[in-house]
C-alpha cells in the first residue's frame, strides 16, 4: 500500500507564525493570534475553504487548507490506499510541523479524522470544532449513525462504486444534500470539483479515550438547515460525547454560504481557547 503523500497546502498566511497581533473583543490585550487546520469532508478538498481563509487571514489568524489524501488535487494516491489511518497520519504530520498547537476544525467526514488526530496529537491541538461534522462515539462508525435515518437524504444520494470501496454522490441530489442555501454561482463551481470518496472512511470505527481525545476542548457548531447531516442526527452525536454548541441558521457548507458568519464563530474558538491558556 503506498504511503500517504507528504502533507502539502495551499499558502494562505503571509503573517509569520510567532506574530503578535492585538484581540479586540471589548478590550485591548496582545494576544496570540490561532492557527486553524481546516479538514474537508467526503469528496471535498481544500478548495471548499476558499472563502474563509482569507477572512481568518485578515483577523490575524494563519489557516492551512489541506487536500487529504486522494481529495483535490492529490491525484497521485489511488482511493484503494485511502484510509482513516492514513488521513490521520498526514494531519499529524502537519501538526508536527507546527511550532504551537492548532485549532483543528473537522467538517462532516472531517470529523472522524480530527477526532483521530486529537487522540494521536493531544498535545499539538489546542481544540477541535466540529462543523456539522461527524462524531460517533467509540465503537460505532459514521456510517453507523447515518444509517439511524433510514430516509435520510444522504443515504439516498450514495452511488457505490461496482467493488463497494468508493463513492460518489447522485448529481440530481447535490445541491439539495449539501448545497441548499449556497449561491448558485457556487453551487455550480463546487459540483465541478467534487470527487470520489474512499468508502474506508465512514467504515471505520471510532476508537478514542478520555484521557488523550476527551482532554482536548471541544466545539461542536450545528448547522440548523442541513439536509446531509440532519439536525436530529448532530443532536444525537452531542448526546453521546458532549461539546460546547454554537449554531448557525445554514445547510451543509456554511463555508460557501456564510464564511464571515461561521468566521465569527471560529472567533469565539480562538477567543476561549487564549482565555483558557491565560487562566492555566
Amino acid at each position: 500500500m503506498p504511503s500517504p503523500p507528504v502533507p502539502s497546502w495551499r499558502p494562505t498566511s503571509s503573517c509569520p507564525h510567532r506574530d503578535r497581533r492585538r484581540w479586540s473583543a471589548g478590550r485591548s490585550e496582545e494576544r496570540r493570534m490561532a492557527t486553524f487546520l481546516l479538514i474537508h469532508g467526503a469528496s471535498h478538498g481544500g478548495w471548499c475553504w476558499e472563502k474563509v481563509v482569507p477572512l481568518l487571514e485578515a483577523r490575524g489568524h494563519r489557516a492551512l487548507a489541506p487536500d487529504l489524501p486522494g481529495s483535490g488535487e492529490d491525484h497521485d494516491t489511488p482511493l484503494s490506499a485511502v484510509s482513516l489511518a492514513g488521513y490521520v497520519d498526514f494531519v499529524s504530520k502537519i501538526l508536527d510541523k507546527e511550532a504551537e498547537p492548532a485549532i483543528l476544525v473537522g467538517h462532516s467526514l472531517g470529523g472522524l479524522t480530527i477526532t483521530h488526530a486529537a487522540e494521536a496529537r493531544r498535545r499539538k491541538v489546542r481544540a477541535l470544532v466540529y462543523l456539522s461534522a461527524l462524531l460517533p462515539p467509540p465503537g460505532m462508525s459514521g456510517r453507523d449513525v447515518t444509517a439511524r435515518e433510514a430516509d435520510a437524504l444522504m443515504r439516498r444520494s450514495r452511488e457505490y462504486g461496482g467493488d463497494g470501496r468508493t463513492y460518489s454522490f447522485k448529481r440530481s441530489n447535490v445541491p439539495a444534500l449539501f448545497y441548499n442555501d449556497c449561491d448558485p454561482d457556487d453551487v455550480y463551481k463546487a459540483m465541478a470539483r467534487l470527487r470520489p470518496q474512499a468508502a474506508a472512511i465512514s467504515a471505520t470505527p471510532m476508537v478514542y479515550t478520555e484521557e488523550r481525545f476527551g482532554s482536548v476542548p471541544r466545539w461542536y457548531i450545528e448547522c440548523l438547515r442541513d439536509n446531509a447531516i440532519t439536525l436530529s442526527m448532530q443532536r444525537w452525536m452531542l448526546q453521546q460525547t458532549p461539546c460546547k454548541v454554537l449554531t448557525l441558521d445554514s445547510g451543509h457548507s456554511p463555508f460557501l454560504s456564510m464564511p464571515d458568519t461561521l468566521v465569527e464563530r471560529l472567533e469565539t474558538v480562538a477567543r476561549d481557547s487564549v482565555e483558557r491558556e491565560t487562566i492555566a
